[in-house]
Parts: C-alpha cells; sequence; structure tokens
C-alpha cells in the first residue's frame, strides 16, 4: 500500500507541475516523503511478526542435532533396519528343534474270512518325533511310537464225530513299541555349511544394506539441511544489503532537500531519490518473504514443526570462507571409499554371489543318504513289550539311498542365468555411481574454486563502486551530475554486494557438497546415526 502510495505521489508530482508551482508540488511529495522514508520497513515488519510469529534464533549445530533426531526419512530408515534385524532372527529357525506329536486310532467291524470271522479290529497309537537341520544340509530325527491292537473273532469248525457246527469266540491283544533315530543327509545337492547359512548371511546382508542406507540418508539430508541454512542466510543477507541501499537512498534525499532548501540543488533531482526509495522498500518487503520462505523450507527439511507461530527462523549472516585449493584426485579417491552407495552395491553383489552359488547347486542331482536303527519289540502285554524294547531283544536297521534328477533342468538352469545376469547388472550400476560420484565432485571442487574468485571480484567491485559513488557525489554538488547518475552508483554498489554474498553462498554449498561425498559432513558436526 505504501508503495501505491508513493507511486500515486509521483504522477501527481509530475501532473501538478504544469498547473501550481513546481516548489509547491515538490515540497508537498517531500513532506509525504519523510513521512513514509522515515517509518521505513518498520511499519511491515510487526505486521509480519504478528502474522508468522517471532522468529526463532538458531545455530547451524543445533539445527543439526534437531536434524538427526527428527528428520521423518532418519526415523524411517531407522525402522527398516529394525525390520531387517529381525529378518535376521528369523533364520535361526533353522536351529530350533521340531517337536510333532500324532495320535491315531482305527476301529473295523464284521470281517468274514473263511472259517473265522473279525468281530471287530481296534487299533490305537501314538507317535512323538523330535527333528532339526544339520549344519550339513542333513536332519536328525528321533522317534518314539506305540500302538495298541485289539483283536476279536469268532472261530467256527465241524465236529467230525457230529457234524455239528462248532464256535469258539476270542479277543487277541498286541502291543507294538519302536525308538528309532534316523538321519538324512545330501550328498550332491543341498550339502554343505554354505548354503545352510545362506539365509542368515543375506539378512546379515540386507541389515548391513540398511544401515549403509540410513547413513546415506543422513549425509543427505544434513547436506539439505546445511543447502538450506545457506539460503536462509543468503535471504537475509539480501534483505540487510538491500536496507542498507535503502538507507544510502534516504541519506541521499536528505542531502537534495538540504541542497534544494538552500537554492544549490534543483529541486526536480527529488522524484529519481523517491522512486528509487519506493522501489528499494519493495525490494525489502519482498525480501522478508523470501526469508519467511527460505526459514519454512529449513524447518521442512530438519523435520521441526511448521504451524501458527513457528514459522520464521533466524540465524547468523555473518559469512566467511577459508580454505585452501583443493586437488581432485585425492578426493575423488577418498569418495569412492567413503561412498555408502558403493558400500551397499558391494553388500548387494556378496549377496548376489550367495544367490548364484544356490542356483549353480540346484543343478546338481538330489543324492539323500538316509539310514533309521532303533530297537522294537511287540508284545501282548504293554509291561513285557516295554522290558523287551529296554533289553534291546530286537534292533530295525534300515538305509536308503534315493537319487533324483529332473532331465531337463531348465528351471536350475534358468534360476542359474537369472541370477549370474543379476550379478553382472550390479557391477555396471557400480561402475556407472563411480561415475557419477567423480562428476559430482569435479563439478562441485570447480564450483567452489569459481566462487573463490568470484568474492575476490566482487569485493574489488564494491571497493570501485564506493570509490565512484564518491566520484560522482562530488561531481553532483559541482553541477556537473544529477542524483539519477549518482543512484545509478548506489545500485552498482548494491549489486556488487549481492554478487559477492551469492559467491560466498555457492562457495559454501559447493564444500558441504565435497564434505558429504568425502564423509566428513557428518564427524566435522559431531554427528552419529550408525
Amino acid at each position: 500500500m505504501r508503495l501505491s502510495r508513493l507511486v500515486c505521489l509521483l504522477f501527481a508530482l509530475i501532473a501538478g507541475s504544469s498547473s501550481r508551482g513546481q516548489a509547491d508540488v515538490l515540497g508537498h511529495a517531500l513532506k509525504a516523503a519523510e513521512q513514509q522514508a522515515g517509518g521505513g520497513t518498520a511499519s511491515q515488519m510487526p505486521d509480519l511478526i504478528q502474522w508468522a510469529g517471532e522468529p526463532r534464533a538458531i545455530t547451524l549445530p543445533e539445527l543439526l542435532q534437531i536434524t538427526v533426531r527428527q528428520a521423518p526419512n532418519l526415523l524411517v530408515a531407522r525402522f527398516d533396519i529394525a525390520v531387517a534385524e529381525a529378518r535376521i532372527e528369523q533364520t535361526w529357525a533353522r536351529n530350533d528343534w521340531q517337536l510333532q506329536a500324532q495320535i491315531k486310532g482305527q476301529r473295523t467291524g464284521e470281517v468274514p474270512q473263511g472259517t473265522t470271522t473279525i468281530d471287530s479290529d481296534s487299533t490305537i497309537g501314538g507317535s512323538v518325533d523330535l527333528s532339526r537341520a544339520l549344519p550339513t544340509g542333513g536332519t536328525i530325527d528321533l522317534h518314539v511310537q506305540s500302538s495298541y491292537d485289539r483283536l476279536a473273532y469268532t472261530l467256527t469248525i465241524t465236529n467230525p464225530a457230529t457234524g455239528e457246527p462248532l464256535t469258539q469266540s476270542g479277543t487277541q491283544t498286541t502291543w507294538t513299541n519302536d525308538i528309532s533315530g534316523s538321519i538324512t543327509q545330501p550328498l550332491l545337492r543341498n550339502r554343505g555349511r554354505r548354503l545352510y547359512e545362506a539365509n542368515e548371511i543375506k539378512a546379515t546382508l540386507a541389515r548391513d544394506v540398511s544401515v549403509l542406507a540410513r547413513r546415506l540418508a543422513a549425509i543427505q539430508t544434513v547436506q539439505t539441511v546445511i543447502s538450506a541454512y545457506w539460503d536462509l542466510v543468503l535471504a537475509e543477507q539480501t534483505v540487510a544489503i538491500t536496507r542498507g541501499s535503502l538507507d544510502l537512498a534516504r541519506e541521499r534525499l536528505r542531502v537534495t532537500q538540504i541542497g534544494a532548501d538552500g537554492g544549490k540543488t534543483p529541486r526536480s533531482e527529488i522524484p529519481a531519490v523517491l522512486q528509487i526509495i519506493a522501489t528499494r522498500e519493495e525490494d525489502v518487503l519482498n525480501g522478508e518473504l523470501g526469508v519467511l520462505n527460505a526459514s519454512i523450507a529449513m524447518r521442512r527439511a530438519a523435520g521441526m514443526p511448521i504451524g501458527p507461530g513457528e514459522l520464521g527462523l533466524r540465524v547468523a549472516t555473518d559469512l566467511d570462507a577459508q580454505g585452501q585449493p583443493l586437488e581432485l584426485g585425492p578426493l575423488v579417491e577418498r569418495a569412492f571409499a567413503a561412498s555408502p552407495e558403493l558400500a551397499q552395491l558391494a553388500k548387494q553383489d556378496a549377496s548376489a554371489t550367495i544367490d548364484v552359488e544356490i542356483a549353480e547347486n540346484g543343478l546338481l542331482p538330489q543324492l539323500d543318504a538316509a539310514l533309521t536303527i532303533g530297537p522294537t519289540a511287540t508284545s501282548d502285554s504293554f509291561g513285557e513289550s516295554i522290558r523287551d524294547l529296554g533289553k534291546f531283544k530286537a534292533i530295525a536297521i534300515t538305509g536308503s539311498l534315493t537319487f533324483t534328477q529332473a532331465l531337463g533342468r531348465h528351471d536350475a538352469l534358468g534360476k542359474t542365468h537369472e541370477q549370474r545376469e543379476l550379478k553382472h547388472k550390479l557391477a555396471v550400476n557400480a561402475v556407472d555411481i563411480r561415475s557419477m560420484i567423480a562428476q559430482t565432485m569435479a563439478r562441485s571442487v570447480a564450483q567452489l574454486e569459481l566462487a573463490r574468485r568470484r568474492v575476490t571480484l566482487s569485493q574489488r567491485a564494491i571497493e570501485l563502486a564506493n570509490e565512484n559513488i564518491k566520484i560522482e557525489t562530488d561531481r553532483f554538488n559541482l553541477g556537473k551530475s544529477t542524483n539519477f547518475d549518482v543512484l545509478n552508483r548506489l545500485e552498482d554498489l548494491r549489486q556488487a554486494e549481492l554478487r559477492k554474498a551469492q559467491a560466498m553462498i555457492d562457495w559454501h554449498k559447493a564444500e558441504v557438497v565435497i564434505q558429504s561425498l568425502t564423509g566428513d559432513v557428518l564427524p566435522m558436526y559431531g554427528l552419529a546415526v550408525d
């Protein structure tokens, strides 16, 4: 609204000069300008603070500590690690003993069998198996079984003397008890400790990948937050530089007014100053909005709350950049060694190697040897059967050798080919990531060196701009120049200061990229996430 009033004032000044005395119009314009210039942007600041809340002062180390604790992607990465560790625990099931118990019964009704009729045959039995897998790839099993059989029958015969049928009924009971131990061992396919532990090794590698992913997320998040921090610094620097330019313009208005009141300066020199003041005030307002936007972006990157009264941030705006020229070669090698992406690919390659070994093992034929040995006893009473079992009166030994082979082997061949190609793909990805790291490092080093030179040139431009302002001001005082020329020199100074601030920010941003690539960014700020 203030800008619109100043613009209307300028139009009134131009239009009024033809109908009224120029001195009166300029006097009113000057009075209005002084009222506007005296308030500056301070009248706007309470409104912005009232709407956005008082900015919170924060330092970069404090901001990064908040980031590590609250950034959403780091919290998600922590859960990914917990899930990966739970999957490792699941693989320990191969060491568990498996207990299986079973009870079954059967009864058959009347069944004629020649001269004998089976009235009923009742069988009830139970078994218990305790088994587990062996590191060699085989299995071991302890088997205990007991069964009871009761047979009720009727025997019909013919009396030879009389020819009459004779019947006789009876029952027969049988107890059978077995205890045996068995072992089954693959001799070709699925043999060996490597395959026995394959799932745990792969789950551990997957957990390591999740840990590296969290480190990568931490580096990227910290880099983003630091870059957002420097964006906020630049926004605040831009406002400060623009306010400084506005103060110089107001001082120029004061000097011009004094000269006009003394008759040494034409009052027509005043509108040019009023115009630049209006423009600078608008620039300050836009800059304040830029500061607020940069604060909100930094809050979002760090995981800080965003809401009423929690929008603005205030950071230190002192810019200082020091450092020695960098050598690209050693930096690239350090980046390769510290890269979480390359470390992840190395873990994935190790997991892919296991997959290839498993697939190649599937090409072998299945040849399993099995051996079962244990005492067995059968008697018409349970007690006698148990005694016979304890005396090892009868030992049952069973052995087998089972061979299985698919004639086409298309499934095993296809899986082997698939796993080998996936491993080759990882190698190609590793080459591409190394190239990307080298490219990013080279570009960042170049940007840093360029920014270093830009700072030097901008500082020289600032010094020359100050000299030119003095020269142009002296010329104005001698009547050989106009306020328009002086204000142009002031604008040159502002642009040189803005270029220097931008060069310093670019310097810091390139520096943090290099630190992220070499893995120095976390320890530099005392951060640990692993």
